[in-house]
């Protein structure tokens, strides 16, 4: 009984977010040249061979409001995929965009990124268009396609504002996201 109820708590959403939130507290304590060393996209060409790197850049945030957003969106959507369709499918959902999305952004920007979003906007994504061709299943609130696009649109207007989001990430999660769904919806 007890191993059912730890196998409850144990799950991607809580896992991701748990590995979230050490790791941004190891950062905030002094830690923090040493995980941006060890989480960084491969930089070196004998980091290639160190597989971990295409996923652990999504552990790390750079600020406050970094992790705050990107935990928020991931627990309130990334909760609604696992709830419906399982632990495995939001498993495989932050696998998969993790290393697409540190794959692109790396090809448009260098290898200087890090954080949740781009795991973030596929989950978006494959949330959104799962709910339109199922009839409304999660009741989305009406302006939800709207503030992606609008959080998108931000993404290339911040420069100017001194803040540089991961728009190739942001992007092609979302595009991800919205074609996982959509394949998941007509099988």
């Amino acid at each position: 009984m007890q191993s059912i109820r730890l196998s409850r708590y144990f799950t991607p959403l809580y896992f991701i977010t748990a590995i979230c939130v050490v790791v941004y507290l190891l950062q905030q304590i002094g830690f923090e040249e040493n995980i941006m060393e060890m989480f960084h996209y491969p930089v070196y060409f004998d980091q290639d061979w160190e597989l971990w790197r295409y996923i652990t850049h999504s552990f790390v945030h750079l600020s406050n409001i970094h992790i705050i957003a990107n935990l928020s969106w991931f627990w309130l959507f990334g909760g609604v995929i696992e709830r419906h369709f399982g632990a495995m499918k939001l498993f495989l959902l932050f696998l998969v965009s993790a290393v697409l999305t540190g794959v692109v952004q790396n090809y448009f920007s260098g290898p200087n990124f890090f954080g949740l979003s781009g795991v973030v906007y596929a989950v978006l994504g494959y949330v959104f268009v799962v709910d339109k061709l199922n009839a409304n299943l999660f009741e989305l609130p009406k302006g939800f396609f709207t503030m992606l696009l609008v959080g998108l649109a931000f993404g290339f207007i911040s420069p100017l504002f001194d803040i540089y989001l991961g728009n190739a990430a942001h992007i092609s999660g979302l595009i991800l996201g919205l074609v996982w769904g959509f394949i998941d919806s007509k099988i």
